[in-house]
Order: C-alpha cells, then structure tokens, then sequence
C-alpha cells in the first residue's frame, strides 16, 4: 500500500479552514517534509489538479501534499485523509455575509451546505476524516495542532505545538493580510503591475489582496466573536436561523 501524503481540507466557508490548512503544513514542515503546493493556489480546480496529476502517483516518501477545497469528497480516495470543520451555523451565516459583502439570504443559503457537509462526513471512517469544532480551535490551538498531528499518525511535541501556534496567531495573520493589502495599495497607486495570483476579485465593490504563501487575503481574520451572530440579526432573522438549523444543532450540541 501507498503511503499516505494528501490532506484534504475539507470545509464549507468561513469555518477556520485558511488556519488549519497552514497549521497541518506547518506540521510537516516542522518534521522535516517538504509540503506541496509551495504556492497557495485560489480554487478547488486546481487543488484537484494537483491531487490528480501529481500526488496519487508521487514517488517521494518525504513529500506530502496539503489541499484546501470547498467541496464534498469521496469516502475512499487514494493516499489521503481529510479534516473538516464544524461551526456554529449562526456565526457561520453572519461570517460569511460580511467576509462576502452579501445580503441575509444568500449568506443563508451558503450557510446550509454546513449540514450537508456534517451529515456525510460524520459517517466517514475515522482514521480517514477527523472533524473539529471552530469554537475549539479558538479556545485551545495548541490542543488542535497536537489532535491534528497524532489523526496524521505523526509525533510533534508540545513546545513544538505552541510554535506554531504563535507562527499562526490571530496577531500574525493579520500582520500577514495588511502587508499585503498595503502592496496591493501600493501598486493601485503607482500602476504597477500587479501578480493576477495575488488578488481576488469578487466584484467591483470586494477586491482583496491575496497572499501566495498562506492563502490567507482581506478581510479573512474576522473580530467576530462566537455568538455575535445573536447581537447582529433582526429578531426574524434569528427566529429563521434557530428554526432552519434546529435539529443541527441539537446533534452536534451547540444547544
């Protein structure tokens, strides 16, 4: 048998994927893998190119392929694992409409593949998919990064964990974003030449700074806080997010 070396990060928006992606690479790294793509690329299409064309069939035993994507995978997929994150639904909705720019009912709609997600890979084998929690991952990173490292069946240890933990702190990304967004600015400015990889443009209203190296961009550290969501939203608002999202959260005890 092939030796693992794909990890997928499998999530729907706004849930912390950006973080646990850096982190599992930071992983690897640290024990001495080289990690590809060195280059963070900005969609699934070619997250799964680079699944396809090289990693199924890679040689390299010290090389290990970590690929963040936004969509449903297969139970069964040569030489991989797969994260995925949980969220609270409401902190995802409000998340996601303002990262978004959107209005309610589109960051709802988004909001819901939430429960399609959880629903099926719930029923995953274990030693195949490892499901964390959002609000864990703030409470207690160093926690994660080691829970992260023993489901890829690897040793790092505690002084290790806080490292990385420090390398990828909420103080750090966001250092990392506004340098990037002052370049960006920058080179509006001066009317260089700017890198088509190192931005995204959702529309003339939300154009963000991208960085390469992290694939963290504008406005990806949010000063949300869990249940902000409940000071936010209209009273009808909050009443169609309960009632949508009851039995859910319900079974993966948010309530």
């Amino acid at each position: 048998m092939k030796t693992v070396n794909t990890i997928w990060i499998s999530t729907t928006p706004r849930t912390g994927s950006m973080w646990i992606f850096n982190v599992t690479r930071e992983i690897y790294k640290t024990l001495g893998f080289d990690v590809e793509p060195s280059l963070v690329p900005q969609n699934d299409s070619e997250m799964f190119e680079i699944y396809n064309n090289k990693a199924v069939n890679e040689l390299n035993n010290n090389l290990r392929f970590i690929l963040k994507i936004h969509t449903l995978l297969k139970p069964n997929l040569a030489r991989s694992k797969i994260i995925t994150i949980v969220r609270d639904p409401r902190d995802v909705c409000i998340s996601f409409k303002e990262f978004m720019k959107t209005n309610f009912d589109e960051s709802l709609n988004a909001t819901k593949s939430l429960i399609h997600f959880s629903k099926i890979y719930k029923n995953f084998n274990k030693n195949y998919m490892l499901i964390l929690k959002y609000e864990n991952i703030v409470k207690n990173p160093i926690e994660i990064i080691l829970k992260i490292a023993k489901f890829l069946n690897e040793n790092i240890n505690h002084s290790q964990a806080v490292e990385i933990s420090k390398k990828f702190s909420k103080k750090n990304v966001i250092e990392i974003i506004n340098k990037k967004n002052k370049e960006l600015k920058e080179k509006i400015l001066n009317k260089s030449k700017i890198d088509k990889k190192e931005i995204v443009i959702i529309s003339n209203q939300n154009v963000r700074a991208y960085d390469k190296n992290t694939g963290f961009q504008t406005g990806h550290v949010s000063q949300r806080k869990s249940g902000d969501w409940e000071a936010i939203f209209s009273n009808t608002e909050k009443e169609i997010l309960n009632n949508q999202f009851k039995e859910w959260l319900i079974e993966f005890e948010y309530i």
